[in-house]
């Protein structure tokens, strides 16, 4: 009866062994896995502040385009009282 109860608690021991490594291995794939999500946020990040300069450029060389071309000047004009009104807002803010 004592060497089946041994037999028992050997196998539970290795179960447990194996549940142990399983959980540490588990630990260490969600940390390598943290660490790429991170990697791949700041990746984004950059891409977007990319994105936005590259739309500013492109917002720029119309308003260039259509005032030196003649071509688009109901673009050009929108983008010019676009600015006016943000100059007006920054003057308005540093009047008060």
């Amino acid at each position: 009866m004592a060497a089946k109860q041994d037999a028992v608690i050997n196998e539970l021991k290795s179960k447990i062994d194996k549940l142990i490594n399983l959980y540490i291995s588990s630990l260490e794939r969600n940390k390598s896995l943290e660490g790429e999500l991170q990697g791949l946020q700041s990746e984004l990040e950059q891409v977007k502040g990319e994105n936005k300069t590259l739309n500013e450029k492109i917002k720029t060389t119309k308003v260039a385009s259509a005032i030196s071309g003649g071509n688009g000047s109901y673009e050009a004009k929108v983008r010019i009282n676009q600015l006016v009104r943000e100059i007006d807002k920054c003057i308005a803010l540093l009047n008060n």
